[in-house]
């Protein structure tokens, strides 16, 4: 079996040459692929189908075997087919695939399908090198086998379309120039990757930003698997500019961390805590914010999806859509009830979610959520999808209060690790609750088991699924319920 250097090898080339090194050597090192991750890969997967069926004069080449698939792509090129999906090319042991080839003329133009509504840097008005460089090594290896290449384009998703006009679901834009700026390194990175790949020892990188630019590599966990609970990366909003450094020095234990380094005054004052395990707790500041909560209190919590491809009428691509709610309800004499909701089916669940929170919600009493602001986006789409029930809707936005105000400014611990997450707070606060008994334990793998099991038709796994996302949303908001409880306990101990 050739061992090509693929286009998806280059790019890990470009992040990290142990990455690179790794996915030939020992692809075991590599942490599974979670449902989460799945979801997104066959995400990308269905908009490639439907950005092809945007060319119906087009033709897939789909062999899988590496020689195959070039015979296939030169026989479409010479029968003169105007667009060619996935062609594939082999030059001097790299092969590459294009995800469609369009006849311009006497040339062709290279489009790089991306299921993303952003391809530009966060903030910036400049593409993202990933992308860039996958193009640029897509149209090295074309030119160099004597395809003539008159431009490269990005075709992604669309965050203007609306379901159910997907017309529209595509935007492609020019990046020509740019990635003809990065032509040049192309021959130099491809003549190092080479040599990496050829290496018996593994090459010696250091751990640090790259690992998770621009996007979590599979090797993480088995790089960073020596790097200390009470880390240097717990420290609150340290740049990476300090963090390398550190690294560099092998300072990598928040223990270790020089007296004389420089830091902001949050961040020493983190330090220490973590050096001294002792906790900063504003217990009145507490009291003064739990003081707020009006009974019935309602503890609750949305689980959501965002596919790429709308699905529901008034949805556009990526746009967040609620399928599950769970609602913990305390009472002033210390009752609590749980109501939930859950859409089990692949027809739109809103109108039944906002019919069911509403049957189950008080009128009146406060509202705990944990990030308030991702709660009340949801409620006010669901305010402006069924206007009907705006009223009440806006109600429950209004009494919102945000349990974790408590722990972005008045309680911090060591055991936090530098976090606010729900997920490092709880086993602080009540050890004897867990995540880790359920078979979900994340949002994102929710989101991947909800989009599994509307589609499944095996009613088994249909029901052990349907109990798996209850058993995790409603932890979500009994977490809240007893991190609630535990604050209470503490400041009345004053």
């Amino acid at each position: 079996m050739v061992n090509y250097l693929t286009k998806s090898k280059y790019l890990s080339g470009l992040q990290c040459l142990k990455r690179l090194w790794y996915e030939q050597n020992h692809p075991e090192r590599a942490t599974p692929t979670s449902r989460s991750q799945q979801r997104i890969i066959d995400q990308g997967g269905e908009v490639g189908r439907l950005a092809r069926e945007r060319f119906p004069e087009g033709r897939l080449i789909d062999a899988r075997d590496s020689v195959e698939s070039v015979e296939q792509t030169q026989a479409a090129i010479s029968s003169g087919i105007p667009y060619i999906f996935e062609a594939s090319f082999i030059l001097n042991g790299i092969w590459v695939r294009c995800d469609i080839l369009e006849k311009d003329s006497d040339s062709w133009k290279i489009i790089e399908v991306k299921a993303s509504n952003n391809i530009k840097e966060k903030n910036k008005d400049k593409y993202k090198e990933e992308y860039l460089h996958d193009l640029a090594i897509q149209k090295y290896v074309l030119t160099e086998v004597g395809i003539s290449i008159s431009g490269t384009q990005l075709m992604h998703t669309n965050k203007k379309c609306v379901h159910p006009d997907l017309s529209n679901l595509f935007v492609t834009e020019d990046v020509t120039d740019r990635v003809d700026q990065l032509m040049d390194d192309v021959p130099n990175n491809i003549e190092t990757f080479k040599a990496i790949l050829d290496r018996d020892a593994e090459p010696e990188v250091l751990i640090g930003r790259h690992c998770n630019k621009p996007h979590t590599c599979p090797f993480k966990d088995h790089c960073w698997k020596d790097v200390p609970e009470h880390s240097i990366f717990t420290i609150p909003q340290l740049y990476w500019n300090k963090k390398t450094e550190l690294i560099e020095r092998d300072i990598l234990s928040i223990h270790d961390v020089p007296d004389g380094f420089p830091l902001s005054e949050n961040q020493r004052n983190y330090v220490n805590m973590a050096r001294n395990n002792q906790p900063e707790i504003d217990n009145e500041a507490i009291r003064q914010k739990l003081e707020e909560l009006k009974y019935p209190i309602h503890f609750f919590d949305f689980e959501t999806l965002n596919p790429a491809i709308p699905r529901f009428e008034g949805l556009s691509a990526y746009q967040q859509f609620p399928f599950q709610y769970s609602c913990h309800i305390l009472q002033s004499d210390g009752s609590l009830t749980h109501h939930e909701y859950l859409h089990t089916y692949a027809t739109d669940p809103r109108l039944s979610l906002v019919e069911s929170l509403l049957d189950h919600m008080s009128d009146v009493g406060s509202v705990v959520v944990y990030h308030a602001s991702f709660e009340c986006q949801r409620l006010k789409d669901l305010a402006q999808f069924f206007p009907g029930h705006s009223e009440a809707l806006q109600s429950i936005i209004s009494r919102l209060w945000d349990q974790l105000v408590i722990f972005r400014n008045h309680y911090k611990h060591p055991g936090f690790r530098g976090s606010n997450s729900l997920k490092y707070v709880l086993p602080v606060l009540m050890p004897s609750l867990s995540y880790e008994d359920l078979k979900i334990r994340e949002g994102d793998d929710a989101q991947a088991v909800w989009n599994e099991m509307i589609q499944t038709t095996n009613e088994e796994e249909k029901s052990d699924m349907i109990n798996d996302l209850r058993a995790y949303c409603e932890m979500d908001t009994l977490a809240t319920v007893e991190i609630h409880k535990a604050l209470l306990r503490q400041v009345d101990e004053l």
